[in-house]
């Protein structure tokens, strides 16, 4: 940040953008990229963590390098219409496939003595997906599938069945989705979902100290223990690490931050974790989900949480297990927990206050 010439702000707090400055090392998306290439069998990856860990950059991350792969047919779905459909036309355009030559040229097909009409509304596109995949094989190119915030719907059980019968045939295509953690609690009694099940999962991990004050002494030219304090307040969060940059480059105007700095930057830091991430973490919760997040505050022990909420210890302690599944909780040691999110304490003692306009009532 030296001189007069005005630089952008390098730091991006918006969910889902790569930002410039990406944390998350090329060894973890190389070795991804390296498993969908090599593997001889379709193969589904679930990217999960808590809001704002940097599930959705991760696939963008990955996506971006698969799109430089000549051999790769990426799709992107939206998980909102019937995925087997628009998978199949989005296919079709890519690969200038025979789907539409289908269309044009042929009436029917004849599929293992059903005869299927191709000019009909009603479109077999599981048995034409099957075809254009067919022909992918051929050309030694595979097809990899980004689905964004997956969730336990009809279109996903559609498509979960569709590629299970795919993956049966050895054709060559790959699912990469992210969901939230709560996901792989709901679908673990669905049977149709097996492949979400046997999805291998990749977690997103908070980011290593050393990592975020190399890069903020990078930007910022600033010293180490303002670089280490930065850090602390992070919490290795990758949204914090995001958002804190982008406020405290917007505040100083190219000057070097001090500890100061930080101090007049902290509250606005800390009301944007609530709004743009605490709060939906929180309402996505179910009832006691939350009053056990509330229980834990001010490091309780097990016994004494079982006595606030007025339960027995099995019936806490599966919640304590969701939390923990959830990445918002980790264990420290006996019968104590601690808080995974930077200022996450403050944020649960707010939704207690009832002049706070975070407040929930219990």
């Amino acid at each position: 940040m030296k001189g007069d010439m005005k630089v952008n702000n390098p730091f991006n707090p918006t969910f889902g953008d790569v930002p410039k400055i990406f944390l998350d090392t090329d060894t973890r998306i190389n070795d991804l990229i390296s498993k969908i290439k090599t593997s001889d069998f379709a193969r589904s990856f679930f990217i999960t963590g808590v809001r704002g860990s940097g599930k959705t950059v991760f696939l963008n991350a990955v996506a971006q390098k698969l799109d430089q792969d000549d051999n790769c047919y990426r799709i992107n779905l939206i998980n909102k219409d019937n995925l087997v459909a628009s998978l199949t036309k989005k296919l079709a355009i890519k690969t200038e496939s025979a789907f539409q030559k289908a269309l044009n040229n042929v009436n029917s097909i004849t599929v293992k003595g059903i005869n299927i009409d191709l000019n009909s509304s009603e479109t077999e596109y599981d048995i034409v997906l099957e075809k254009i995949l067919e022909k992918v094989k051929k050309q030694n190119k595979y097809v990899v599938v980004t689905i964004d915030e997956i969730t336990n719907t009809e279109a996903v059980r559609e498509f979960a069945q569709v590629f299970n019968e795919l993956k049966g045939d050895n054709l060559p295509i790959f699912v990469l989705m992210t969901g939230l953690p709560d996901l792989i609690l709901d679908i673990q009694t669905q049977s149709k979902l097996t492949f979400l099940l046997r999805s291998e999962k990749i977690h997103t991990l908070p980011l290593k100290n050393a990592d975020i004050i190399a890069a903020y002494t990078s930007v910022f030219n600033c010293s180490l223990s303002v670089a280490s304090r930065m850090a602390k307040m992070t919490g290795g969060y990758a949204f914090a690490f995001q958002l804190l940059g982008f406020l405290l480059f917007d505040q100083l105007n190219g000057k070097i931050p001090e500890s100061a700095d930080l101090d007049k930057v902290s509250i606005p830091f800390q009301l944007q974790l609530f709004d743009n991430a605490y709060q939906k973490i929180f309402i996505d919760l179910s009832e006691w989900d939350r009053k056990y997040l509330l229980a834990v505050r001010g490091n309780k022990r097990l016994q004494d949480v079982v006595k606030i909420l007025g339960k027995d210890k099995v019936f806490v302690a599966q919640y304590r297990r969701r939390a923990i599944e959830r990445k918002l909780i980790i264990p420290a040691g006996y019968g104590l927990v601690q808080y995974t999110l930077p200022y996450f304490d403050e944020y649960l003692k707010q939704t207690e206050d009832p002049d706070s306009a975070y407040y929930w009532g219990y």
